[in-house]
């Protein structure tokens, strides 16, 4: 276990690294991640017109008939706002603590997964494909079925599966070194 714990620890740490990489030093993220015309006058309106932090859709299926709806829908903007009434620090420390405790649980269960499905005489490289199959499944199922269910951009998600299979990549690589089964 103790190979295990260690083995999670270092996937997160390397996660935590690949996580600053990837939305501090690439430029993609924010080019496909658009800048609002005019933003303060679309936050000022959010803000009066939505009543409370959660999740909006537009349109919305109630309180019309099904046919509006969907004449709404077909018609559109289709739309679905996150919003945090309160703002937040971007940079406060609980974020980043919180988002490495993520990282740790995420990568400790995929080495409980490996522990599990990998033979004892399991090679290097057969332990990293099977950790490395787990976070691309994970990766491709958290991110590839938006664009579908929901109509949103493949580029935003795209970038999203790049980050995650990356992350799962970087996890798998110090899990097949750490964990094999005892």
């Amino acid at each position: 276990m103790k190979k295990v714990i260690l083995g999670s620890v270092v996937a997160a740490v390397a996660m935590f690294f690949w996580g600053f990489l990837y939305w501090a030093a690439f430029p993609f993220p924010l080019q496909i991640m658009r800048a609002v015309p005019n933003e303060p006058a679309l936050a000022k309106a959010l803000a009066e017109a939505l009543p409370g932090s959660g999740v909006y859709i537009l349109p919305h299926p109630q309180g019309v008939s099904e046919g509006e709806f969907m004449k709404r829908h077909q018609a559109g903007p289709l739309a679905q706002i996150l919003v945090e009434k309160r703002g937040a620090n971007p940079m406060q420390g609980s974020i980043f603590f919180w988002g490495f405790v993520h990282m740790l649980a995420s990568a400790f269960v995929l080495a409980l997964v490996l522990r599990a499905a990998a033979p004892a005489t399991a090679t290097f490289g057969a332990r990293f494909q099977i950790a490395a199959l787990a976070g691309l499944a994970g990766a491709m199922y958290s991110n590839l079925g938006k664009p579908i269910w929901w109509h949103q951009t493949w580029d935003f998600h795209l970038m999203y599966f790049a980050f995650d299979l990356g992350s799962w990549l970087l996890a798998a690589l110090a899990l097949a070194f750490f964990v094999r089964r005892e």
